[in-house]
């Protein structure tokens, strides 16, 4: 049984099939894009949209079901993107517990310690020497 009636059948299981692949997809591509600075809050939030991914996929498959239809391969992907973001972002809170606390580096993408780290930030604008 579906908890919330006005969202059944086999437009919702798509659209929620649809939705978990695209937040699946971008949270990876922030995720080794984007600089995280050593922040672990930034790495909450990529965390927080891998998490709305597998939350989306999981909530297409009663509804596949309900329409009585055999699970979509978008649950799967969307999913799988969700995981994978969600580890990835895990050894990066690891990385950056450990380079702050303990100066152990471990090996971490580039983009993930840039714009943070040890040291005064560079000057900028009118204070630039």
């Amino acid at each position: 049984m579906i908890p919330f009636e006005h969202t059944r059948g086999l437009g919702w299981a798509r659209f929620f099939a649809w939705t978990s692949v695209g937040l699946g997809l971008t949270a990876l591509v922030v995720s080794v894009t984007v600089p995280l600075a050593l922040q672990l809050g930034r790495v909450v939030w990529v965390v927080l949209f891998a998490t709305f991914a597998i939350w989306a996929a999981f909530m297409a498959v009663p509804r596949y079901r309900e329409a009585r239809r055999r699970g979509s391969w978008l649950v799967v992907v969307g999913a799988a993107l969700g995981i994978a973001t969600f580890g990835l972002m895990v050894y990066a809170a690891v990385a950056f517990i450990l380079a702050g606390y303990y100066d152990t580096v471990i090996p971490m993408l580039p983009n993930w310690a840039a714009g943070g780290g040890p040291g005064p930030a560079p000057a900028v604008g009118v204070f630039a020497r």
